[in-house]
């Protein structure tokens, strides 16, 4: 019952704010997020759970739903940002904002939850819906077109991934005799050499577009730009991990001999996308967009650990998620507060903000240090494991990951001085207030605290982890 209150407590929510007045739906949507989240540490303190019931026995799909040590933390992250996201929007949006803030909610929960084919790929299109209407009635001028671009990209990745289930389901029902939607048994089907490379890319093109990865990212420039910056940062910070998540919890079990195959253009893939996030960021002097392409950068290294097909890859990846979902969640709000206390996002006009506002420069500073994996940081723990993954297997990777680590020190520090320090060229500004500091000081300290103890999540990702990793190694012909 407790993966269902967690799925409900959203939905539920997002109802009572629909039908509350407008002068009240922030604080609703408050006292609901707060809800989440407690009820997130309840499963987090009650350990791994599932849910497995009939649901449509026709076609041979099952209620399947689930929280282990891969989308346990996930599930916390969505709570996490869900209610800073909340707290950082201004009052005025109405009803129809919040409402939409936790109708998401409800969605990636349920995407984080299903272990059923079909179940995921309903709470895949759920999302969308959202989404589409956070950009088109609260984003910038051109906030129409991104939600049209994000919309268009995402639906076709979707009609790829359908037929892609539903192919996988019909090889597998061949052998088996029955149909079923459920991961944990389509594991064992085999798959045609002349259909299983079609197969991995109508998966591969869903979850790349919704990472998203270079070339497949074409959506987000103009989707994190318009997007108010608590929408941003659940875009960033939570929506953009379902595609690795897909590739770790679908795709690693499913498709092994063929990441195997073509497992060195993967990996050339990933790290181009890693580079060209890191020198797209150099070039931009909207400090919004610098952190976009840092964000799709970050997707780069972890597809560098997932593609490494290692077990410290595999698990760096993992961590990273969690990891730089809280970074760039914190970092997109205090732009947020940034934009909205100096009127400009633009570097060149901006300076010298940290003599206003020392208690915002001091949490600028501390969300851009960790964006760009200082030790003792968690962004450090992830891309740690990934090297050392990558390491493992090829040696060159984890030379080119390093040196563009390297980019990323120099891009953020070069945001931070120029939005902080340098000559004081924009208008005073006050600093962050009480309410401000209360949802922002407990990020960074959990952020401080998985970084001293990454074993905090690593301890619980391992055996599920070790599982699917077993199983895909099993289905390679050789252990990972």
């Amino acid at each position: 019952m407790l993966l269902l209150w967690i799925m409900a407590i959203p939905l539920i929510g997002s109802f009572a704010v629909l039908f509350a007045g407008s002068t009240v739906a922030k604080g609703i949507s408050a006292v609901v997020g707060a809800i989440e989240l407690i009820a997130f540490i309840i499963l987090l303190a009650h350990g791994p759970v599932s849910l497995n019931s009939r649901w449509i026995p026709v076609w041979g799909v099952r209620f399947h739903v689930g929280a282990d040590g891969l989308s346990l933390f996930l599930i916390g992250l969505t709570a996490v940002l869900t209610l800073m996201a909340v707290l950082a929007s201004r009052g005025s949006f109405g009803r129809a904002y919040f409402f939409w803030i936790l109708f998401l909610e409800f969605g990636m929960v349920g995407l984080f939850e299903s272990l059923d084919l079909v179940l995921f790929y309903i709470f895949w299109e759920v999302i969308l819906v959202p989404i589409f209407f956070l950009l088109t009635g609260y984003s910038g001028d051109k906030g129409r077109p991104a939600a049209m671009k994000w919309l268009i990209m995402n639906l076709v990745g979707s009609l790829f991934m359908l037929i892609g289930i539903v192919a996988v389901a019909v090889i597998h029902a061949e052998p088996f005799g029955s149909l079923t939607f459920e991961i944990s048994q389509l594991t064992h089907v085999k798959l045609n050499p002349v259909v299983a490379p079609w197969i991995f890319a109508s998966f591969f093109v869903a979850f790349a577009i919704k990472a998203p990865l270079w070339p497949f990212h074409g959506w987000m420039p103009d989707a994190y730009r318009e997007a108010p910056s608590p929408v941003t940062a659940l875009l960033s910070g939570v929506m953009s991990k379902a595609g690795i998540y897909g590739f770790l919890r679908i795709m690693l079990p499913l498709f092994m001999p063929e990441f195997r195959h073509y497992q060195l253009g993967l990996l050339i893939f990933a790290v181009i996308g890693l580079a060209y996030g890191a020198f797209m960021a150099l070039r931009q002097t909207d400090m919004k967009m610098i952190s976009a392409y840092s964000s799709l950068s970050h997707m780069g290294m972890m597809a560098l650990g997932i593609f490494s097909l290692t077990a410290a890859g595999i698990l760096g990846a993992t961590f990273l998620m969690v990891a730089h979902g809280l970074i760039v969640g914190g970092l997109f709000i205090i732009l947020g507060i940034v934009e909205e206390k100096s009127k400009t996002r633009e570097i060149q006009i901006l300076g010298g903000l940290n003599e206003d506002a020392p208690r915002l420069g001091a949490y600028f500073l501390f969300f851009a240090l960790a964006a760009l994996g200082l030790p003792g940081l968690p962004g450090f723990v992830g891309e740690y494991l990934i090297i050392q993954g990558l390491v493992a297997h090829n040696i060159v990777f984890a030379l080119i990951a390093a040196v563009i680590l390297v980019v990323a020190a120099w891009y953020m520090v070069r945001m931070f001085q120029g939005v902080m320090q340098a000559q004081h060229r924009a208008n005073p500004i006050g600093d962050i207030n009480a309410l401000q500091v209360g949802y922002i000081a407990p990020l960074a300290l959990l952020i401080v605290f998985l970084g001293v103890y990454p074993a905090g999540i690593t301890l619980h990702a391992v055996p599920s982890l070790y599982h699917a990793v077993h199983l895909a190694a099993l289905k390679g012909g050789h252990g990972l």
